[in-house]
């Protein structure tokens, strides 16, 4: 059984830009970074402001509304008032589709 769901049309993500998708009943970003693709909650942990609206900074997304700081790729809080990481996702390519699954 596998447990990979489709969130997104990779056509949506264009370089160093990120898209929005919903896994189960949760609200996810996906990120396209030099890097690759990751992906996490679309919520900051600290008071739940939506992070498409935050501002992408190669691994790093920073929360609109107090700017707090999370690593795309390992969910982790980088700078108070953020102290809990994201939940994180693993992300494949599967015919011009994003998939996701839990980490």
């Amino acid at each position: 059984m596998s447990d990979w769901q489709v969130v997104a049309e990779e056509s949506a993500l264009g370089e160093d830009d990120m898209v929005t998708g919903q896994y189960a009943e949760r609200r996810v970003i996906v990120y396209r970074t030099p890097q690759g693709l990751f992906a996490t909650d679309r919520r900051c942990t600290h008071q739940g402001a939506d992070l498409l609206r935050g501002y992408l900074d190669g691994e790093v997304i920073e929360c609109p509304v107090h700017q707090g700081r999370f690593n795309v790729r390992t969910g982790a809080a980088l700078s108070a008032p953020a102290c809990e990481p994201l939940r994180t996702y693993e992300v494949r390519l599967n015919g011009g589709k994003i998939e996701l699954r839990p980490r």
